[in-house]
């Protein structure tokens, strides 16, 4: 009998020396790390290192989730869009546990994103990036392309119906702006799915600061944006050679932002219909869209590959705006095709 005590004593340490935390980056390939997390090994010690100051500032409990635990956790849920008890069955967390871990990731990124995405200023990084728009789609001076995508969110319980978008389905229509890179260089994520494109760039901060700061550089959108004179769309009814070539470049160029918001989704089902509808009020909706852009941003500037397939999202039909008032962003355009099209 002694024999045998020992022997299951020594397995038993065995197997405590062999245990792993199954949410320890360490001990995890960077193939695996990358499908179920989007980031390698040392991109997610470096980002929990630089969060750790916030989340540990956060948590004062004697019986605090670590800060890997709590970053893992919330990038599982980023990448894939699962509802929190599965996640939470997959890593050994309870669902509430999970929920504080994707809260309090949530809010110091939303913090560090507001610091961090902004468009270019200087004269270096603005003439940079009008080459690099140049180069891509032939057209003259842009810094960056501006759209509207939508993120599906549950219907909320207070004013349901603005959250409808034109294709029936409750959403959060966030406007960004994106370059050439495909990072993301401008945000807005408080505008529900009902609202159009130009109602949410007349009202935005953006549209105030170009006004004033940027000159002669342009935005690029699509007929969804009034024109501007710098905001250029398309001409809806091109009848010269030049606007047909204008038109041409002007999509090429456009299509940018379009291809951002796929690696987005890709990147972060979460934001994407296969992922299913975000299951939360609609400001926690636009903190966890801004975190997944900020998170995007971090992938495109270390080069960190998506996996899987680019996904397709839904369209919504943009509904034009009738442009033959805006005299000044006429002027512009007009010019435009006249200097660089005709």
């Amino acid at each position: 009998m002694e024999y045998v005590a020992v022997y299951v004593f020594n397995r038993r340490l065995r197997r405590e020396r062999r245990y792993r935390d199954p949410l320890d980056p360490l001990h995890v390939s960077d193939e695996h790390l990358l499908r179920v997390y989007r980031f390698p090994r040392q991109e997610i010690i470096r980002l929990c290192d630089e969060l750790r100051p916030h989340l540990e500032r956060r948590t004062r409990r004697a019986h605090a989730l670590p800060t890997h635990t709590q970053v893992l956790a919330a990038l599982r849920f980023f990448a894939s869009g699962s509802f929190q008890t599965v996640i939470g069955d997959t890593v050994g967390m309870d669902q509430s546990s999970v929920s504080r871990a994707i809260d309090k990731v949530t809010q110091v990124l939303c913090v560090k994103a507001s610091q961090e995405i902004k468009m270019p200023t200087t004269a270096i990084d603005i003439n940079r990036a009008m080459q690099d728009f140049r180069r891509t789609g032939n057209f003259p001076r842009v810094i960056g392309a501006i759209d509207g995508t939508h993120i599906r969110i549950k219907a909320p319980e207070e004013n349901e119906e603005i959250y409808v978008n034109r294709k029936q389905f409750h959403s959060l229509n966030i406007q960004a702006v994106g370059g050439t890179n495909n990072k993301i260089i401008s945000y807005d994520t408080s505008y529900p799915g009902s609202t159009h494109d130009s109602f949410i760039w007349r009202h935005c901060a953006l549209k105030r600061f170009l006004a004033g700061h940027f000159g002669d550089a342009l935005l690029i959108g699509d007929s969804g944006y009034p024109l501007e004179p710098f905001l250029m769309t398309p001409v809806v009814h091109p009848t010269t050679p030049g606007e047909e070539r204008y038109n041409q470049s002007h999509r090429r160029t456009r299509c940018i932002v379009e291809r951002t918001f796929g690696i987005l989704k890709s990147r972060f089902r979460c934001l994407h219909e296969s992922g299913g509808s975000l299951q939360y009020d609609p400001e926690k909706t636009m903190k966890i869209a801004t975190s997944c852009m900020l998170l995007h941003n971090y992938c495109v500037d270390r080069r960190i590959p998506y996996v899987g397939d680019l996904v397709q999202e839904e369209e919504v039909p943009v509904q034009p705006v009738r442009d033959n008032r805006q005299v000044p962003g006429q002027v512009v355009r007009q010019e435009i095709i006249r200097n660089f099209f005709s």
